[in-house]
C-alpha cells in the first residue's frame, strides 16, 4: 500500500454516533420513563431489552446491567461471598478498578506478573501466589486479549477458587470458540466512554448460574428479590442500576459493533504485521487459542536502543506531534501510590499483600515493569482508520529509527 506523505492526518474520533442516538434519547425523555423499574413492574423498556440482547451477544444465559464496570466486579465478588481478609489474585497490568473493587469488599488483591508476549496474566505464576486465604482470581483480558483461561480454570478448580473475568476490554473476544466472560463464575464488562461499546458510563455482568444471577441482581437493586415488592429488602444491597439513557444508547451502538469489530481485526492484523517487521518494535501477541479479539487498545513495545535512546514519553510525543493518536499504558498496580503507600481502607490488615513499601519494588514484578517502561498504545478508534493512514503510522515510526 502506498505511503501518503501527509503531516496532518485526520484519524477517526470516538464515540461514533448519528441521529439514531439522538432519536432514541429523545424517545426516552418524552416517555417519562427514565428508569427501568423492577422485574415485576417495568417502568422503562430499554434496560430490560439491553440485558436480553447483551446476554445473546455474549452467548450467556443471564445479563445484569449496572452503573459501570468497577461496581460490576465488586458486585460479583460480593455475591460470591468474597470479603474481609480474603485474598484475590489480580493481574498487575490493568486499570486500578480491577483491584479497587477487591478493596471495596474488604478483601486483599494479590498482584500477578504478566506474560512478556501477550501482556496478560501469566497463568504459570498463579500457583505460588495461592495461600489458604485465597478465594478468587480475576483474570484481566487486556486489550481484549484472552488470558490462557482454560489453564487458569483448571488451577482454580484444583484450589476451589472463584474466577471473575474482567472483560472491560473484551467485548466480542473469544478463546477456543467460547466467548470470554463465560469461562469463569461470571464476567464483568464496561461501557465507559472509550470502550468499543459505550454509553459514556455503564457496565454489565454475564453469568450462567440462576442462583448467582439472582444474588447479583439483589445486591445491585437494594436487596430486593425478583417478584417481590418495591419496599421489601431481603438482604444487604445497594443501588447500582443502569439508567434508561445508557441502555438506549447501547442498543444503537450494538448495531454498529459487528462492522466495526470486523474492521478493527482486519486493521489490527495488518498493522501488527507491518510494525513487527520493524527492528525494535513488538506488538502485543494474541494468546494462542484466541478465536476473536476485541482490540480495545493496541499496545506495542519499542526498544529504545534501536531508536537512538529515545525515552517512552519522547516517543509518544513525536507520534502525537504528527497527529497520530496514542496514549500511555496503565501503570502497573504495584507502582500506584494507593498500594505503594497503602492508602486504602482503615482497619483492614494488608500485611499479607505482595505489595506496599519495599514489596512494591519493580524487581518483584520484573516483566510488567520492563514492558511498561518501553510501551505505549494506540486507542481502539485508530483501528477504524484507512489503510493509507495505517501506512502513514508505520512509515513515520520507520523514520524515527533514523
Amino acid at each position: 500500500m502506498p505511503h501518503q506523505k501527509k503531516t496532518n492526518q485526520k484519524f477517526p474520533s470516538w464515540p461514533i454516533y448519528n441521529d439514531q442516538e439522538e432519536k432514541i434519547l429523545s424517545e426516552v425523555v418524552k416517555s417519562g420513563k427514565w428508569w427501568c423499574g423492577a422485574p415485576e413492574s417495568h417502568e422503562g423498556k430499554f434496560v430490560w431489552q439491553f440485558q436480553e440482547d447483551f446476554a445473546k451477544f455474549q452467548n450467556a444465559k443471564f445479563c445484569i446491567a449496572l452503573a459501570n464496570g468497577t461496581v460490576a466486579i465488586e458486585s460479583i465478588l460480593f455475591a460470591l461471598g468474597v470479603g474481609l481478609g480474603d485474598e484475590v489474585i489480580v493481574s498487575d497490568y490493568t486499570f486500578v478498578a480491577s483491584a479497587s473493587a477487591v478493596i471495596a469488599n474488604n478483601a486483599i488483591p494479590i498482584f500477578c506478573d504478566i506474560n512478556p508476549e501477550t501482556f496478560v496474566m501469566d497463568v504459570n505464576k498463579l500457583e505460588h501466589l495461592i495461600t489458604e486465604r485465597t478465594k478468587a482470581i480475576i483474570p484481566v483480558h487486556l486489550g481484549g486479549n484472552p488470558v490462557e483461561i482454560d489453564t487458569l480454570i483448571e488451577i482454580a478448580r484444583k484450589n476451589k477458587l472463584f474466577v471473575i473475568e474482567d472483560c472491560a476490554h473484551a467485548h466480542g473476544s473469544s478463546y477456543k470458540g467460547k466467548k470470554l466472560g463465560n469461562w469463569g463464575n461470571a464476567g464483568s464488562f464496561s461501557f465507559q466512554a472509550s470502550k468499543v461499546l459505550t454509553s459514556g458510563e455503564g457496565g454489565a455482568i454475564i453469568c450462567n448460574s440462576n442462583d448467582l444471577a439472582d444474588k447479583i441482581y439483589s445486591y445491585i437493586d437494594c436487596g430486593r428479590k425478583k417478584g417481590s415488592g418495591s419496599y421489601e429488602h431481603f438482604s444487604y444491597g445497594t443501588n447500582y442500576r443502569m439508567t434508561e439513557y445508557q441502555a438506549a444508547i447501547l442498543l444503537i451502538q450494538m448495531q454498529r459493533f459487528k462492522e466495526q469489530h470486523k474492521l478493527r481485526n482486519e486493521n489490527a492484523r495488518y498493522l501488527s504485521k507491518r510494525l513487527n517487521e520493524i527492528d525494535g518494535i513488538k506488538v502485543m501477541k494474541p494468546t494462542q487459542g484466541t478465536s476473536e479479539l476485541g482490540w480495545y487498545v493496541f499496545p506495542f513495545v519499542f526498544d529504545p536502543n534501536k531508536f537512538g535512546g529515545i525515552s517512552k514519553m519522547e516517543f509518544k510525543r513525536k507520534l502525537q506531534e504528527k497527529g497520530i493518536p496514542c496514549v500511555n499504558n496503565y501503570p502497573p498496580l504495584h507502582t500506584l501510590t494507593c498500594f505503594k503507600e497503602v492508602k486504602l481502607k482503615p482497619g483492614i490488615n494488608y500485611s499479607t499483600a505482595n505489595w506496599g513499601g519495599n514489596k512494591s519494588d519493580d524487581r518483584f514484578f520484573p516483566i510488567v515493569s520492563e514492558i511498561y517502561s518501553k510501551s505505549i498504545e494506540f486507542p481502539q478508534e485508530l483501528l477504524l482508520a484507512s489503510p493509507e493512514q495505517l501506512d502513514y503510522i508505520v512509515e513515520f515510526i520507520k523514520l524515527l529509527l533514523k
